[in-house]
């Protein structure tokens, strides 16, 4: 493997050499509180404010450097009392009041307040807010979770420093698990005003580790806070690489030049388990990864067009060979982490009746389009090439010609979502382990507007629109599934997308990295780990 190195691939394999050679004098000199461990990554983020960042690479690290009123305990979406140590909601289910954990501080030495809460939810929901518009962003986290700008939320109150009420237009039955997402961290508002737009470049939350370093496309730094409120972290010092090309990762974790490496290819699997010094974990299954369609481009807005894609992907040969055995074919669009089940969204893979439903919408001879993946692995995608080259040869066979197109990750991001793609490989790893935030944000209408859509399809059903927004309403689980159900049976008919995969995606550490337990969102809880002596 060594003939693939290029001069990049030396280069950042001796700037890990050193790293690692850091940690470990660090460890030796200074014991655990001085521990230092080094994740390699696939990519770099692309904005380190939660607020205005919509991808898993930005998301993760502010797991480790900002909070929220509520959070998911470890390994779970269950919801625990965070920076709120306590909440009511009043019997209309409109009014939330949340009581906050006293002597909290940001990282810039501020003190967390309801003022600071109030700062926060009027900059993600007010259009006019200063902070809104000088923090420049799309706020798409905000708007999919709360139905666009203001959305739901009509007022926020400060009662007290340590108290603060929250009104809505009508209850949200998510609101909890929606509040302990990365995006609804909270920031400072002293940083947010002084750093303005550079503010995504080093956000300043109250968690345990805060960022001090960002050579963009090279490595992120993150450093124990010493004023943090709760319990502080074993290893002081996260440095989080990034390392495009696979080969280079497995050698630099082979080699304990990084501690640790995120979704590892299927065919590296093997190999790191044959290694004792490496151990190989799983997260939960809660994502979905498939082709979206641009229904509002032709022959996409065409369901017999879009039936006829579906009928014409082997989705179970993609899963086989370019997937490790865990992930599953996606039959449902909801992974097994989320409920409700039961209601099949796939088609059959049949070529012929593909070709005969394109002659039904008009494409006897099919017709030429185009086909866009991301140039990363993704942990629903771990080779985005191979498998778009493996649809381009299913679409072809029924007279489908597309020409494939691949882009950097942050450049696929805000291309795809200003709707200029014909087709792209798309996923989602589930935020809060709600429905709501599968089907509503990736599948309404409200989630499909530029820029910055989630809804990459941009499908706008009026039915699955009020099937999805009753249930965000409904507190009964067993009438919300109820709703889901109908709404899935509609994604079924009108095959909006390809689903194809749901996975389990891996990550590997050295053996002697302790404390790591899979989440269900892909976050890596720094702050929970230790390296054994």
């Amino acid at each position: 493997m060594s003939a693939r190195f290029n001069a990049r691939d030396r280069a950042v394999l001796a700037a890990l050499a050193a790293a690692a050679l850091l940690a470990c004098a660090g460890c030796a000199q200074h014991g655990n509180g001085s521990q230092t461990l080094v994740f390699g990554r696939n990519k770099d983020a692309v904005k380190l404010d939660p607020a205005v960042a919509t991808d898993g690479m930005s998301l993760n690290v502010a797991r480790a450097t900002m909070e929220g009123l509520t959070q998911y305990a470890p390994g779970s979406f269950d919801i625990r009392p965070w920076l709120a140590t306590s909440w009511t909601l009043s019997p209309d289910g409109r009014t939330w009041t949340f009581v906050l954990r006293h002597n909290v501080k940001f990282q810039d030495g501020t003190d967390f307040d309801a003022a600071a809460v109030k700062t926060n939810l009027d900059r993600w929901r007010l259009k006019d807010d200063p902070l809104h518009v000088q923090l420049k962003g799309d706020y798409s986290y905000y708007q999919d979770q709360f139905g666009g700008l203001p959305g739901v939320i009509r007022d926020v109150r400060v009662l007290a420093p340590d108290k603060v009420q929250i009104v809505l237009t009508k209850p949200v039955a998510p609101m909890l698990a929606n509040l302990a997402m990365p995006a609804f961290a909270m920031s400072s508002p002293a940083a947010m005003k002084s750093r303005g737009a550079d503010y995504f470049r080093e956000p300043v939350g109250t968690g345990p580790y805060e960022v001090t370093d960002w050579v963009k496309d090279d490595h992120i730094t993150l450093k124990a806070f010493d004023g943090y409120w709760g319990a502080k972290p074993r290893i002081q010092t996260v440095i989080l690489r990034d390392i495009p090309d696979p080969s280079s990762s497995l050698i630099a974790l082979q080699k304990g030049e990084i501690d640790g490496w995120e979704y590892p290819q299927p065919n590296d699997l093997p190999l790191i388990a044959k290694d004792k010094a490496l151990a190989i974990y799983h997260m939960p299954p809660n994502n979905v990864m498939y082709l979206a369609l641009n229904n509002g481009r032709r022959p996409f807005d065409n369901v017999f067009v879009r039936r006829a894609i579906n009928e014409a992907i082997d989705a179970k040969a993609i899963v086989k060979n370019f997937y490790d055995p865990s992930a599953q074919v996606a039959d449902e669009f909801l992974p097994e982490a989320v409920w409700p089940h039961g209601v099949k969204v796939s088609y059959p893979y049949d070529p012929a009746d593909a070709r005969a439903l394109l002659a039904k919408a008009g494409y006897p001879n099919g017709f030429s389009t185009t086909l866009w993946y991301m140039s990363l692995p993704r942990p629903y995608l771990p080779e985005p090439q191979r498998v778009a080259e493996a649809i381009q040869a299913n679409l072809r066979s029924v007279g489908i010609n597309a020409t494939l197109e691949g882009f950097e990750w942050g450049t696929y991001l805000q291309r795809v979502q200003n709707a200029e793609a014909d087709m792209a490989l798309f996923g989602w790893s589930g935020d809060n382990g709600d429905p709501d935030n599968y089907l509503y944000v990736l599948l309404d209408r409200d989630s499909a507007t530029p820029p910055g859509a989630q809804n990459v399809c941009f499908w706008k059903d009026p039915r699955f629109h009020q099937l999805v927004t009753q249930a965000q309403v409904v507190t009964d689980k067993s009438k919300r599934s109820a709703l889901y159900r109908q709404a899935l049976a509609l994604v079924h008919d009108q095959a909006p997308c390809v689903p194809l995969a749901h996975t389990s995606p891996p990550i590997s550490f050295n053996v002697k990295v302790k404390g790591y337990v899979p989440h269900p969102d892909s976050a890596e809880l720094f702050q929970d780990m230790w390296i054994a002596q």
